[in-house]
């Protein structure tokens, strides 16, 4: 079903609510309704879906989403009437209210003098929410967004903006801009100046074109340079078939309309808009709680020593999976640590939503819900050069496998961390397990000797001062199953020297290179010791 939210002046602000009767002609046709209008006024402050633990304040204003009346009978239905009337709720919303499961409700609301609307089967729970915010956002006094929704917003544009090369601005539906990118050498031209000093894009004969075309289409509007003003592609926010707002980068190389856009170019800026739009939306209507607070929980949780509502504090539901995310930096300053902290947590929280960012043990790492390291090590490609931007040094990144939580995620942050080590190691951007498992089987026998005494004579020697070119050239041979010319291309020598090397070696340690158990012990003792 397609809905149509008509802009109009003659609403109230949002201070002084909105008329349920606003409400219903603004959805359009179909859609709301009325089964009990109240003889009172109610202006509506804004949706809550039905909870036995709201309280009265919580209740004031809010026009409650009855997803299960059916279920609760005529006495309950006529406490829960009394209740909202008492509290001063807007009304009430219900699906097949109508019919005769609604009967109660019906007379229920109309026994206390309840606003009750019917909505059509058509529109989701979730999208009705939206629809409501979306009216309330557009006739208040414009979208203020909290600390952390204006990191992520800020965050998104810079990825975007990172795929283009050219300079980005989200926008709301009155054309305010609440984020932009600020990429060193991003394309930027006057237009988009102007727009960011005064917060707003200016108005003009050309961009109210740009703009009807832009929300009229389903897709990626693309337009050439006109005016003075750089190429551009846009794309609309929208919540349910709702526009929240758009989108808009400069596209350097956009002039050729002909050329369609590369395949990440798109997906970047499509999936921008998806969760840009959501941003929005939670804006208008949530809190998003204390970072501190869930910072703690998390480290109490990788550290093993939980708490009993830490779950709770994070938003860890049991049936999602999460994993484990470690950033391993390297040796660097405590500042440039929480630098990486704080532009992961930001740029993890757009794409990951519910995700927590902390440090441990000098390594950032993160809790993400996700089913799948996919996502995140795509995720984390266009996070890791601004990373290395910040503070100049190569970041590695480790994840765990995805699992539904537990009490405790000591496991998951030591594979995860150990992972990071590897890929360090290793060379590679992003690891997951499988890819550096034998690193990690090393690892774990280097733990598991560490503290014993079970080293060879032969390794005793090997790893005493002075020893290291016979320690290389050895270990080389082992490596490379005995092949002289590999070993000297290796390590840079002659084939003669490789061998002459060899046998000072043998000879002088007493090695025997045909006792299998003697050399795989011989190898891994030295090996383990290159991990130190």
């Amino acid at each position: 079903m397609v809905l149509s939210i008509p802009r109009t002046s003659a609403l109230p602000p949002l201070s002084n609510g909105l008329p349920i009767g606003s409400l219903v002609s603004q959805m359009g046709h179909g859609v709301l309704t009325v089964l009990h209008a109240s003889r009172r006024s109610a202006a509506l402050l804004g949706v809550a879906y039905y909870d036995t633990d709201l309280g009265d304040q919580q209740l004031a204003g809010q026009l409650i989403m009855l997803t299960a009346h059916a279920e609760l009978g005529a006495e309950r239905l006529d406490a829960l009437c009394a209740r909202l009337r008492e509290a001063r709720a807007s009304g009430i919303v219900a699906r097949a209210a109508g019919g005769p499961e609604g009967a109660a409700l019906v007379a229920a609301c109309a026994q206390h003098d309840i606003h009750l609307l019917d909505l059509t089967p058509t529109v989701g729970w979730r999208e009705f929410d939206a629809l409501v915010s979306r009216l309330l956002g557009e006739h208040g006094a414009g979208l203020q967004l909290g600390t952390n929704s204006g990191d992520r917003l800020f965050s998104l544009a810079n990825s975007v903006a990172q795929a283009f090369g050219g300079s980005v601005a989200i926008e709301d539906h009155r054309r305010n801009i609440l984020a932009y990118s600020a990429l060193p050498g991003q394309a930027i031209d006057a237009l988009r100046a102007n727009g960011i000093l005064t917060r707003r894009t200016p108005d003009g004969p050309l961009n109210e074109i740009r703009y009807r075309q832009v929300f009229a289409a389903d897709g990626i509007s693309r337009f050439p340079t006109e005016n003075g003003f750089a190429p551009r592609a846009a794309l609309p926010l929208r919540a349910g078939n709702i526009p929240l707002g758009s989108i808009w980068v400069i596209d350097p190389a956009g002039d050729e309309l002909s050329t369609p856009l590369s395949p990440e170019k798109e997906e970047v800026l499509r999936s921008a808009a998806e969760l840009a739009s959501g941003y929005i939306v939670d804006a208008w209507r949530f809190d998003h709680g204390d970072e501190r607070s869930k910072e703690t929980a998390l480290r109490r949780l990788f550290a093993g020593t939980p708490h009993e509502n830490d779950s709770t504090v994070l938003g860890i539901r049991p049936d999602q999976n999460c994993l484990v995310l470690a950033i391993d930096s390297g040796a660097i300053l405590e500042g440039d640590l929480s630098e990486i902290r704080t532009a992961a947590s930001r740029h993890l929280s757009v794409y990951f939503p519910g995700s927590i960012c902390s440090v441990m043990e000098g390594k950032v790492v993160a809790l993400l819900p996700t089913s799948s390291t996919g996502p995140v090590v795509r995720s984390l490609e266009r996070l890791l050069p601004e990373l290395e931007r910040l503070v100049g040094a190569a970041c590695h990144c480790g994840l765990s496998y995805p699992r539904r939580p537990s009490t405790s995620l000591t496991e998951d942050y030591e594979r995860a961390v150990r992972v990071a080590e590897c890929a360090r190691s290793m060379r590679l951007t992003v690891a997951t397990p499988d890819e550096v498992q034998p690193q990690l089987v090393l690892r774990q026998c280097a733990d598991a000797l560490r503290s014993t005494d079970l080293r060879l004579p032969e390794t005793e020697i090997l790893l005493g001062s002075g020893e290291a070119e016979t320690r290389a050239t050895l270990l080389a041979w082992l490596e490379e199953r005995g092949s002289a010319p590999r070993v000297a291309e290796r390590l840079n020598v002659h084939e003669q020297t490789v061998r002459y090397r060899m046998r000072q070696a043998t000879a002088r340690l007493g090695i025997d290179l045909e006792d299998p158990d003697r050399t795989l012990t011989l190898w891994l003792q030295l090996r383990l010791a290159e991990l130190d």
